[in-house]
């Protein structure tokens, strides 16, 4: 009975961490988790064989192998300078080829949803509809720490596609307010 005992105890302790990591998979792109500093992700980056460049406020890999799909991959970091979100984005296509932006956001879609669990609803665009700017193709509630969307962009005669991830409570972090010197007086000192 003992023996039973701890086979069954083995045996939930090592599902409960299977799905602990399954849950904070979700707050990761590629390993890399959200929160980590900018030297961080570009040391894990380059660990992985990516060329990074830094673009000021992110840090862009221009090619990343996103499954089947090429992709840039922008890392964001906010205030603190703390890793909060990413942005993936296909190569641009002209007006006669908008049908593959289309497939690669079906396909990025299919992903999310492997990573994120059920999207809110139907794709929200159709080929024939897509207006300049950002199209939101689908979106994903289901993980409460973040905000994940697919898009079409239309600019000019140009498609892509884009995904972005974004920590909501790391996007909302800022540096402390230093407080201003107090003003001098307009008397003087001596």
């Amino acid at each position: 009975m003992p023996r039973l005992r701890s086979i069954i105890t083995l045996l939930l302790l090592t599902l409960s961490v299977e799905v602990f990591a399954q849950r904070h998979s979700e707050l990761e792109f590629a390993g890399i988790p959200f929160g980590v500093s900018r030297d961080v992700v570009i040391e894990e980056l380059m660990k992985m064989g990516y060329d990074t460049f830094d673009q000021g406020g992110h840090i862009q890999v221009p090619v990343f192998k996103f499954g089947d799909l090429p992709v840039q991959v922008d890392f964001i970091f906010n205030a603190n300078d703390k890793f909060y979100a990413f942005e993936i984005r296909t190569g641009r296509v002209e007006g006669a080829r908008k049908g593959k932006a289309m497939e690669a956001a079906e396909y990025m879609s299919e992903q999310f949803t492997l990573k994120y669990g059920k999207p809110s609803g139907q794709p929200a665009v159709q080929e024939v509809s897509l207006r300049s700017g950002r199209n939101i193709y689908q979106e994903w509630y289901g993980v409460k720490a973040l905000n994940a969307a697919t898009s079409v962009v239309k600019q000019g005669e140009k498609y892509f596609t884009m995904g972005v991830v974004e920590h909501r409570t790391l996007a909302k972090e800022s540096r402390p307010v230093k407080k201003a010197k107090e003003k001098a007086s307009a008397e003087p000192v001596f």
